[in-house]
C-alpha cells in the first residue's frame, strides 16, 4: 500500500450521525453488536436532522389513532393505519415502494411513542391530527444520549471517501478521511449503514448544510449498487434569498405552514391564482402540497421577469392584526430569539423577506428494501439517502423516516453482522479508491478545485431544478461528463485541506448529478415533484419507476397492489387535482 492508513474494525459501521444514523446505531448496539459512527461533523450537531422544522417544530408524523392512544388529544381517533398508507401513495403520485411505506406506517407509532415517553417539549397544536411538533436539536440530544447509553463509539470530523469490498462483493467497510489531520481511515465492518442525508450542495441555493453532497449516494453508485427514483427532487418555497446573512433559512415556510403570510410578485401583487385553480391555492398555502404547488408558481414568475431585486419573490406578513401577531408569536415562541428575532423584525417594519424555491429533500436514493438492504450484501441505508419510500412526492414527514428506517436498518445490519465474520478487503480496490482520493496532490498545474466545484454545482442548478426541459437536460449532462475528467491539483498540508475537500466533495456531486439527469430523461411525463416543461403531462397507463445502476438509468414496473391510480393520460394539473381529490386529509374523500 502506496499511503499509510489507520486501521480501525468494529460489527457495524454507521456512516452518518443525524436521526437516521443515530437510530440506527441505537439498534444496532441494542441488538449486541459493536458499534462506531463515523460523523462529517460534530456527531449530533451536523447534517440535515439539526435543522429539522428551522429547529423550532419539526413534523413527526404516525396515524392519528395511535396519537390519540398516546394520551395526545389532538390526535384522530377515526384515523387508522390503512388510511395513512393509502394517502402516502397518492401524495407520491403512486410511485412509492409499497412494502417501504406498510414498514414506514407501522414503525412509526413506536419511533413517535419513544419521543413522546421521553419528556421533550411538543407543539401545542398538531396540523390534520397525524403529528407532533418537536424542534429537531430536541431529537438529536435524546438519540445522541441514548446512543451513548448504548455503548456507541464516536468519529467526528470523518468523511466517508470510498465503500470497500470483499473479493466476492460483500460490503465490509469504509475508506475515510480524518479532516483535522488529512489522515486516511480504513474501517473494517461487518455491515455498514447509510445515513449520510441528502444532496443539497448540488444546487447552489439549498436549505441544508454545507455538508450534505450526497456522500453516501456517491460511493453507493462507485460501488455498483443500484438507485432509485433519483429524477425526484423536493424544492422548498419560502425560502430566504435575501437579505444574505439569512440566506437559506426556511423559517418563513415554517410560519407559512402555520397560515401566516402571503407571496408577492416584483409588483406586490399575489400570483398563485395565475397558475392553479382557487381549490389548488388553498391547499398551497395550508397545507404541505405546498412545497410542489408554490415552487412551480415561483419558478413560472421569475422565469416571466416578475420577481423581485433580490431574485426572488417577497414573503410578506404586512397583513397581520394585532391579534394574529400575538397569535403567531404564541405558537412560535422561538421567533422572540436570536436570528429569528432579527428576521421577525424586518416583517414587522414593513419590508419583508426576499424568497425563493430551494433544494430541500432528495425523494430519490439508494434502492433498499422493507429491511433497508441495499443491493450489495452487507450494505443497508436508512434517511434521506435511501429512495422509494416517497415516490414522486413527499408529503409525509422525513423525520419519521430517519426514524423508522434507522431503526430497521440497524436491526437487519445487526442480524446481519451476528450471521458473518469480518471480511478482508479487496486489496486491488483498497489501493485504487485510495490512489484516486489522493490524485490531486500529485497532479501539477491542475485545475483549482473550487472552480470545479462551482461549475458542477451551476450545472446541476441550471439542468435539474423546479422545471426541467430536454435540451437543457442533455447539455447539463454532457457538462457534468466532462467536468468528471478534469484535473485538480491540491496544494499545502492535508490538514483540513479545503481545495482537497471541496474536489472530493465535487466529485460525489458529480455523480450524484449524472443519476439525476440519467433518471430525468427516462421519464417523459411530469409527475409530482419532477416537472418537464416539454411534457407537461401524467401518464398512468403505465406506472414505472426509474433505476440507475453502472451509469445507466432504465424504467421498471411498479408493483401497485390496491391503492392505483385510473389508467389515464391526462393533463399534469388537471392529474394533481384528481390525486387530491383521494386523500383522507386535505382532499375530498
Amino acid at each position: 500500500m502506496s499511503e499509510s492508513i489507520i486501521p480501525m474494525t468494529t460489527d457495524v459501521l454507521v456512516v452518518g450521525s443525524g436521526g437516521a444514523g443515530l437510530r440506527a446505531a441505537i439498534a444496532a448496539a441494542e441488538a449486541g453488536q459493536s458499534v462506531l459512527v463515523m460523523a462529517k461533523g460534530k456527531a449530533d450537531r451536523s447534517g440535515a436532522s439539526l435543522l429539522a422544522g428551522a429547529n423550532v417544530s419539526a413534523d413527526v408524523m404516525c396515524d392519528g389513532r395511535s396519537l390519540y392512544e398516546m394520551g395526545l388529544d389532538y390526535g384522530d381517533k377515526d384515523d387508522s393505519q390503512d388510511k395513512w398508507y393509502r394517502d402516502i401513495i397518492h401524495e407520491g403520485f403512486y410511485l412509492n415502494d409499497r412494502d417501504l411505506v406498510r414498514r414506514y406506517v407501522e414503525l412509526a407509532p413506536k419511533v413517535v411513542r419513544e419521543l413522546v415517553e421521553s419528556g421533550m417539549k411538543l407543539a401545542d397544536e398538531s396540523e390534520g391530527g397525524r403529528q407532533i411538533g418537536v424542534p429537531g436539536a430536541s431529537i438529536l440530544d435524546y438519540l445522541y444520549k441514548r446512543a451513548k447509553a448504548a455503548g456507541v463509539t464516536f468519529c467526528e470530523n470523518t468523511m466517508l471517501l470510498d465503500l470497500l469490498k470483499s473479493a466476492d462483493g460483500v460490503v465490509c467497510g469504509g475508506l475515510f478521511l480524518r479532516l483535522y489531520d488529512g489522515e486516511l481511515v480504513r474501517v473494517g465492518a461487518k455491515a455498514v449503514v447509510l445515513a449520510t442525508g441528502g444532496m443539497h450542495g448540488c444546487y447552489s441555493f439549498n436549505s441544508g448544510t454545507s455538508g450534505l453532497c450526497g456522500a453516501g449516494q456517491a460511493s453507493a453508485i462507485r460501488a455498483g449498487a443500484a438507485m432509485t427514483q433519483m429524477e425526484m427532487v423536493t424544492f422548498c418555497p419560502d425560502v430566504i434569498c435575501a437579505p444574505a446573512k439569512y440566506r437559506g433559512s426556511i423559517i418563513p415556510y415554517i410560519i407559512q405552514c402555520f397560515g401566516f403570510g402571503r407571496l408577492l410578485n416584483g409588483k406586490g401583487e399575489r400570483f398563485l391564482h395565475k397558475y392553479m385553480s382557487d381549490r389548488a391555492v388553498d391547499l398551497a398555502l395550508h397545507t404541505e402540497w405546498n412545497k410542489l404547488l408554490l415552487c412551480y408558481a415561483m419558478d413560472r414568475e421569475l422565469n416571466a421577469g416578475l420577481g423581485n431585486a433580490d431574485g426572488g419573490v417577497t414573503f410578506s406578513l404586512n397583513d397581520l392584526t394585532d391579534s394574529e401577531w400575538d397569535r403567531l408569536y404564541t405558537l412560535l415562541p422561538e421567533l422572540k430569539k436570536g436570528m429569528y428575532k432579527e428576521i421577525m423584525a424586518l416583517n414587522e417594519q414593513n419590508r419583508g423577506i426576499s424568497v425563493y424555491a430551494a433544494g430541500h429533500y432528495f425523494d430519490g436514493g439508494i434502492l433498499v428494501n422493507d429491511k433497508m438492504a441495499a443491493t450489495l450484501p452487507g450494505l443497508f441505508a436508512g434517511g434521506e439517502c435511501a429512495g422509494g419510500l416517497f415516490g414522486a412526492n413527499r408529503v409525509g414527514a422525513a423525520t419519521t423516516q430517519m426514524l423508522v428506517q434507522g431503526l430497521q436498518a440497524g436491526e437487519s445490519a445487526a442480524v446481519f453482522a451476528a450471521g458473518n465474520s469480518l471480511a478482508e478487503p479487496d486489496y486491488a480496490l483498497l489501493e485504487r479508491v485510495t490512489q484516486q482520493a489522493v490524485r490531486p496532490f500529485t497532479v501539477q498545474n491542475g485545475e483549482d478545485p473550487r472552480g470545479l466545484r462551482k461549475a458542477v454545482v451551476d450545472t446541476i442548478t441550471r439542468s435539474a431544478g423546479v422545471v426541467r426541459e430536454y435540451r437543457q437536460m442533455m447539455i447539463g449532462l454532457d457538462n457534468l461528463e466532462w467536468l468528471n475528467n478534469i484535473d485538480v491539483s491540491a496544494e499545502g498540508g492535508r490538514a483540513y485541506n479545503r481545495p482537497w475537500i471541496d474536489w472530493l466533495e465535487a466529485r460525489d456531486m458529480i455523480q450524484c448529478g449524472k443519476a439525476i439527469l440519467s433518471s430525468s430523461f427516462r421519464r417523459d411525463e411530469s409527475r409530482g415533484v419532477f416537472i418537464r416543461s416539454d411534457c407537461m403531462f401524467t401518464d398512468d397507463r403505465t406506472l414505472t419507476a426509474t433505476i440507475y445502476q453502472n451509469g445507466r438509468a432504465i424504467m421498471a414496473p411498479v408493483e401497485q397492489g390496491d391503492v392505483a391510480p385510473d389508467p389515464v393520460k391526462r393533463d399534469y394539473f388537471e392529474n394533481l387535482e384528481e390525486v387530491i381529490t383521494r386523500l383522507s386529509y386535505g382532499g375530498e374523500v
